[in-house]
């Protein structure tokens, strides 16, 4: 019956909404105890054992084979045979909990949040099954669900990962100091924890170049800046990211839960705090970070700089994170409105792979040969399926797929015909 719930969380934490599938059970643990039963009939205390074992034999079978739904059942009814046993309960909770990590393997987090809270029903507070919960939540794009779980989780007991998990969603909730309060935590009890120690100096050199920031909350978006930056300015920031939200929307059909954090920065602020290659122009890391000068640029470059920077929260999100950077880049530069070049040629074999590498290369043409690349290569897929395919793209991604799995779903062909094509036409 044990699971490794430490292995999964960590496999599992990295940010649609999906299908939820029916539990497929007759039965509901939560009504065994509210709703009045017949009164059974009179079992002699060695048959109700044999009873209780047999049951406990059939469910540890079918648990070991995968059989969830069926070895909850099986438990249940050995729970009911014998109301009086705490283990009998922590057997069903522990059932719902394998049920709901295979689920959330297989990119079916609303399903999963569904089974772990079945199984908190039984185990009320059982660390393991609330970590599961946030985690759940997390995937299904609601983070805001997974706090109160999550942090009964680790009152309970220490969790060095579910604890960087809530410094994560702290961070991008705006929250420093219940991140740095997690981080030190995780940190006090393993010195060496390498993610939370970095993790840690991020969020107190972003808290640190913050601390005299301003903030306007709009019902969108949260901004933040420093004096410098004059009202007209602000001003500018702010009708340009509602147009920003307004145009994705309509391509990508993307509604954020909650506020988008912006944080504007002076360019020295903006390196100390990014630490991003120096020819990146804006970032997104759960938030929109952009460096501005004190004089507003041109509208229409500010336009086009918080279009692609809100396209990437969107594509982020839609995706559940899992969308390639070479994805991310062209999507973004096509939401801008920009063209491919049409006399584009890439010598040598074209792979996504090189495209990847080549978007996130430190050296500023090599990069920029990437960029170009990326948005042909969204460009032609628009032109295969427009936005809506797009879309199903993304959601394929957010729900567990890979590339190879997606493509032939969404466009009628493999990734590896696909790139075939485009090497004939670039001239690779």
């Amino acid at each position: 019956m044990k699971v490794s719930r430490r292995a999964r969380l960590r496999s599992l934490a990295v940010l649609g909404a999906l299908s939820i599938l029916a539990l497929g059970l007759g039965w509901s643990a939560g009504r065994r105890h509210e709703t009045p039963e017949p009164v059974p009939p009179v079992v002699p205390v060695a048959a109700a054992g044999r009873t209780t074992r047999a049951l406990m034999q059939e469910a540890l079978s079918l648990y070991a084979a995968g059989q969830f739904p069926r070895a909850c059942e099986r438990f249940a009814r050995a729970a009911d045979e014998d109301p009086g046993s705490p283990a009998r309960r922590q057997d069903v909770g522990r059932c719902f909990e394998g049920w709901g990590w295979q689920a959330l393997r297989e990119g079916r987090p609303d399903e999963a949040l569904l089974l772990f809270r079945q199984g908190l029903g039984e185990t009320p507070d059982a660390p393991s099954l609330l970590k599961a919960l946030g985690l759940a939540a997390v995937h299904a794009g609601r983070p805001g669900e997974a706090l109160a779980p999550l942090e009964s989780a680790v009152t309970a007991e220490f969790d060095a990962e579910a604890r960087l998990l809530l410094a994560h969603l702290y961070d991008q909730r705006d929250s420093p100091e219940r991140a740095l309060g997690h981080l030190r935590a995780v940190l006090e009890r393993e010195p060496a924890h390498e993610a939370a120690r970095r993790l840690l100096e991020k969020v107190e050199r972003e808290h640190q170049a913050e601390a005299d920031f301003q903030r306007i909350v709009t019902p969108r978006f949260v901004v933040k800046y420093r004096r410098a930056h004059g009202e007209e300015t602000r001003r500018a920031v702010v009708a340009a990211l509602d147009a920003a939200a307004d145009r994705v929307a309509r391509a990508l059909a993307y509604a954020p839960s909650g506020r988008v954090t912006v944080v504007l920065y002076e360019q020295r602020q903006w390196e100390d705090v990014t630490r991003v290659h120096g020819w990146a122009t804006g970032l997104f890391d759960g938030k929109i970070r952009l460096p501005l000068p004190s004089t507003l640029p041109p509208v229409a470059q500010l336009e086009r700089l918080i279009v692609h920077e809100y396209a990437h929260a969107a594509i982020h999100h839609l995706a559940r994170g899992r969308a390639p950077r070479w994805l991310h880049e062209g999507l973004a530069q096509a939401l801008e409105g920009l063209s491919a070049d049409p006399m584009l040629r890439v010598p040598g074999s074209l792979s996504l792979a090189g495209v990847e590498a080549l978007v996130t290369d430190a050296d500023p043409l090599r990069a920029r040969a990437g960029y170009d690349i990326a948005l042909w290569v969204v460009r032609d897929l628009l032109d295969r399926g427009g936005m809506e395919a797009m879309r199903e793209l993304l959601s394929r991604l957010g729900a567990g797929d890979g590339l190879a799995e997606a493509a032939p779903r969404v466009y009628g062909l493999g990734m590896g015909e696909i790139e075939f094509q485009w090497r004939r036409v670039l001239g690779g």
